[in-house]
């Protein structure tokens, strides 16, 4: 489960669709009211690439380049 989404009516859960791993989470966990369509994660498909985002911020800094495989 990568986040538990809230409404007035519902709690539902939200799981991953796609093979991969999380690089950075955007918000800290227990985080509230995170507008609609902001993102909340980065996620990439080699465990490799994890490093690029290690100072990545929501508040537009840019994660290193990925090395080539």
């Amino acid at each position: 489960m990568l986040a538990g989404i809230e409404t007035d009516k519902a709690t539902v859960d939200f799981e991953m669709q796609e093979d991969g791993f999380i690089a950075k989470l955007l918000f800290p966990e227990g985080a509230k009211d995170i507008p609609l369509g902001t993102a909340i994660a980065i996620l990439v498909e080699n465990e490799k690439d994890i490093g690029a985002f290690a100072s990545y911020g929501a508040g537009g800094a840019q994660p290193a380049a990925a090395k080539p495989a």
